[in-house]
């Protein structure tokens, strides 16, 4: 073999390899991109409200507030996410919560979930002149976190740990307990 050839074919060996890490960068970067997966609130209702009284005047009252959950994969991988923990507090103190066990959610696939919440009126009347004052409005607003942790494999090589929140407020008239106003927010971190 003379100088020549054995230039061209390393030539060619490093075109090859450097085309290679081009297009796998470029695919990375575009195609292969991990995008936030979606956690979003479709709809709530009340139900089950309960009460029991015992003497002395110890009363409790809880409802069930049933969450719809919307979790969705934009990626072209499986997002495997861990426990889900949604809160419910009404004027920050903290009134009810559910943990959802840790699953995965297909590629380019959803899940709708439903969380019924058991909310604990004791504590919502940790401070009777406020829930008092909601009660005469005619509406009690409550506010809903939603966390979800999790990472996307692609291609079986890079992981890219991923956090979902979703934000949501609530408003329930008084006494029928429907929710007549919902807003909701997202947030995603890479």
């Amino acid at each position: 073999m003379t100088k020549r050839r054995i230039c061209y074919i390393v030539s060619g060996i490093i075109s090859i390899l450097f085309i290679t890490f081009i297009t796998i960068l470029i695919l990375t970067q575009t195609v292969f991109k991990p995008k936030h997966p979606i956690l979003q609130t479709l709809s709530s209702t009340v139900e089950g409200v309960s009460t029991h009284i015992s003497p002395p005047l110890d009363v409790q009252i809880n409802f069930t507030l049933t969450l719809q959950m919307l979790m969705k994969n934009p990626n072209l991988a499986d997002f495997e996410y861990k426990t889900v923990e949604n809160l419910v507090y009404y004027r920050d103190i903290l009134v009810g919560n559910l943990t959802l066990p840790s699953s995965t959610l297909p590629a380019k696939g959803s899940a709708i979930l439903p969380c019924p919440l058991v909310l604990q009126i004791d504590k919502f009347v940790a401070n009777l002149g406020d829930i008092l004052q909601d009660i005469l409005q005619r509406k009690i607003v409550i506010e809903t976190k939603a966390n979800m942790p999790g990472k996307v494999t692609v291609l079986g090589i890079f992981k890219a740990h991923l956090n979902t929140t979703s934000h949501c407020k609530l408003v329930l008239s008084v006494p029928s307990m429907e929710v007549v106003d919902q807003v909701c927010d997202l947030d995603a971190k890479l």
